[in-house]
């Protein structure tokens, strides 16, 4: 078991610490895992300190064949019981040794045979700490972490939605308008992207020449790009018509279409620690300053 799959599991392992500000620290890790192992099918295990998230992640298929294994490195963590400060943390098996090296902040993670780790461990100045197979935490599934997060983001989605649309279309565009959006509504448990559809469908039969019905549309697509992507809206703002400037915080995976909805004169700055792109567009008046 052990020369099998805790060896393919520690080979395939990845760790590190990262900074969170103001953004989720699920997100940012969730972020960071995909741009590195290249799959969303992603089991994690993180924690908080002092505005960082220390985080260990791996392919959801390298667990496949170790139900219900439980990681030790975690017990080394800051704040752990096992943690001890700046140190490297080794972990022997049969045919393999993993060494977690804590230091000045940064979190590293090698795995290799015994004797080749060993030999570059020699060369770093820190004490070596040797932990037993055994204690520690299992890692999680993102779909299952986020599942209920996303059952209750469409919940929202859907009733906010809803009662912008309703409000607005009771006042500027007539009580019919209104009427047939909430008619429409009558299915449940509809999820984000059939919000966004249903919402999309009805502004084309409200009249398209309506500024209201414009701002909302855009107001709309906007906030429906960003929470396809798992990303969230720093700010946002729509002067008139056409004058809009936002803020967004999306992940640096997303592909071109993402930004092309936007529109053409966005402005991106990509956050490569935090694995995160940020997306600006100035208004109007900013813009001629």
């Amino acid at each position: 078991m052990e020369s099998i799959n805790l060896k393919n599991i520690y080979s395939n392992l990845i760790a590190g610490r990262l900074p969170v500000g103001g953004g989720s620290a699920q997100k940012v890790v969730m972020n960071q895992a995909y741009a590195i192992l290249g799959t969303h099918r992603l089991h994690t295990y993180y924690i908080e300190r002092a505005g960082h998230v220390y985080y260990f992640a791996i392919e959801s298929a390298c667990l496949s064949s170790a139900p219900g294994f439980s990681l030790p490195f975690v017990d080394v963590l800051p704040g752990g019981p096992l943690h001890v400060g700046d140190a490297i943390y080794l972990l022997n098996g049969t045919d393999y040794a993993a060494a977690l090296i804590i230091e000045g902040g940064s979190l590293r993670l090698l795995c290799n045979d015994a004797e080749v780790l060993k030999d570059f461990l020699i060369g770093l100045d820190l004490q070596v700490v040797e932990i037993e197979h055994k204690g520690g935490k299992p890692l999680s599934s993102i779909p299952q972490a986020i599942q209920g997060i996303t059952e209750r983001v469409s919940a929202m989605l859907m009733k906010g939605s809803m009662g912008v649309l309703i409000s607005a279309s009771l006042v500027f565009l007539g009580a019919q308008a209104a009427s047939a959006y909430t008619n429409s509504q009558s299915a449940k448990g509809l999820n984000a992207r059939a919000v966004e559809n249903d919402l999309n469908a009805t502004l084309v039969k409200l009249s398209v020449q309506q500024p209201l019905a414009r701002q909302i549309s855009r107001i709309q697509k906007v906030s429906a790009t960003v929470v396809r992507s798992g990303g969230w809206i720093e700010k946002y703002q729509m002067k008139g018509e056409n004058d809009e400037s936002f803020e967004l915080v999306l992940p640096s995976w997303v592909s071109q279409d993402y930004l092309d909805s936007l529109g053409r004169d966005v402005v991106t700055d990509l956050r490569d620690m935090e694995g995160l792109l940020t997306v600006r567009k100035q208004g109007k008046k900013e813009s001629l300053k």
